[in-house]
């Protein structure tokens, strides 16, 4: 698995789709740990699942917190669950790539 991550229309997707052509990309995966978490997964129940389930996958999400603490509690909350299940995705990646501007900084 790699990772690639960075904040809102930086050219994460665009970067992993060009250094891996033809492999399975789990695009905008912070609005799927989000759909999940609103179903009542538990957010690193389900990014180990996908682990488990997509070893060999991409997975590209936006960074989500990295500014103002959210007023709402559900903001917050969400936040938190995004966080939780992209370190359990960085964890297990062989690869996490930080993209700024669309270009890549491999953090590991």
């Amino acid at each position: 698995m790699k990772l690639y991550i960075g904040g809102a229309f930086q050219g994460q997707y665009e970067l992993a789709v060009s250094e891996n052509p033809d492999a399975v990309i789990l695009k905008d995966f912070h609005e799927t740990v989000y759909a999940a978490v609103l179903k009542g997964y538990d957010p690193c129940s389900f990014a180990a699942n996908v682990f488990t389930e997509h070893p060999q996958a991409i997975v590209v999400a936006n960074e989500v917190g990295s500014g103002i603490v959210p007023v709402s509690a559900e903001d917050r909350a969400y936040r938190e669950a995004i966080g939780k299940a992209l370190c359990i995705i960085a964890q297990n990646s062989d690869s996490v790539t930080r993209v700024v501007c669309g270009i890549g900084m491999r953090i590991k």
